[in-house]
């Protein structure tokens, strides 16, 4: 049974302006954690002579990587490749992903042949309501275009901030739920977001977190905090996860 307590992590972009692997881990430890999903700012993929350093900075401190994006995908087989080579060598279960809307149909069946090859699921990850992917109409066309293989990296707050409801696409996509990106904003009166700790914004986290016990989840979940103080906040929010799985809440 998955164990979310346990599983929680953080997502690296969290700490984007911590350049070193070692001393991200070191925060994911502060933090309470042991998994970190990790962000393209911390692992460039076009120098592969590079990826065992990063990946030991991990190993070295007892921290897993579940997952790694979200990466931006292209109609171009070699261009994609490189994600999966770097996540296969990182032991990463989890690949979330992006691409545009032009030549959408080529993207999604080279990833989904890599995603066979190499064993490693797929998850499109909602950018909000300025992205084509950040709307449950467009992700259900998605779906029934292609495999299981593909699945959502479902990201809370950029799910409230298209104006959809994050509890009720667990609902829709339960079967295709890979990833989770735990993020709350709070939205000012014109409607712009500003990050805060995890349930302490829009996101119900009680019903969110009751939810979430009726899907069949096993992938990577992480908390992802973009303002200020993010070692803090990021910790404040896997605590109040924490505690809201414990009954406290």
């Amino acid at each position: 049974m998955y164990d979310l307590d346990r599983e929680i992590g953080v997502k690296s972009y969290s700490f984007r302006l911590i350049p070193d692997n070692a001393d991200v881990a070191a925060v994911a430890l502060r933090c309470s954690v042991s998994t970190v999903d990790l962000s393209g700012c911390h692992v460039d993929y076009d120098a592969p002579q590079s990826w065992p350093g990063v990946i030991a900075s991990y190993r070295d401190a007892g921290v897993r990587l579940p997952g790694i994006g979200v990466v931006y995908t292209r109609p171009d087989e070699a261009w994609n490749r490189r994600f999966f080579e770097f996540a296969r060598q990182a032991e990463a279960k989890l690949i979330s992903f992006s691409f545009p809307p032009e030549e959408h149909e080529k993207t999604l069946r080279i990833m989904e042949r890599l995603a066979e090859e190499y064993g490693i699921p797929l998850a499109i990850h909602n950018h909000g309501g300025y992205d084509w992917l950040g709307n449950h109409a467009i992700l259900e066309y998605l779906f029934k275009r292609s495999s299981k293989s593909v699945g959502l990296c479902l990201d809370t707050a950029w799910c409230m901030q298209a104006g959809e409801d994050p509890v009720k696409w667990l609902e829709l996509f339960g079967e295709r739920l890979y990833g989770i990106h735990f993020k709350d904003f709070r939205f000012q009166p014109n409607g712009k977001p500003q990050d805060t700790v995890v349930g302490e914004g829009s996101l119900d986290l009680p019903a969110f977190l009751a939810r979430l016990k009726t899907v069949d989840f096993n992938g990577s979940a992480v908390v992802e905090y973009e303002g200020e103080s993010p070692e803090e906040r990021a910790a404040a929010s896997i605590a109040r996860i924490r505690a809201v799985i414990a009954g406290a809440e």
